[in-house]
């Protein structure tokens, strides 16, 4: 089984528990778990810890937000929202 690994900035999946399905923003890591955040429900100022087996890598990385994130420079959820709502765009458009 391959070990995935999740740079900050990348939109990941949920597979596992009641938000299997929505999609988010990799903001850190604590231990085991993965920090994300989606800009709307959870937030920058309390991420959900989510473990690494119960999500899946888009392999889309947003690369202001992970350098911004890297520099531990300024990054608000509206900025969050935004790459999530461009990227849920672009998955409507190849459908």
């Amino acid at each position: 089984m391959k070990v995935q690994t999740f740079q900050l900035g990348t939109i990941v999946t949920s597979c596992q528990g009641r938000d299997k399905g929505c999609n988010y923003v990799v903001v850190g890591n604590d231990k085991n778990k993965i920090l994300v955040v989606d800009g709307k429900y959870k937030l920058l100022a309390k991420p959900k810890a989510k473990n690494k087996l119960h999500l899946i890598s888009t392999n889309v990385v947003d690369n202001e937000l992970a350098t911004k994130l890297s520099n531990n420079q300024h990054v608000n959820d509206q900025m969050i929202y935004h790459v999530l709502h461009e990227y849920q765009k672009t998955i409507k458009k190849g459908e």
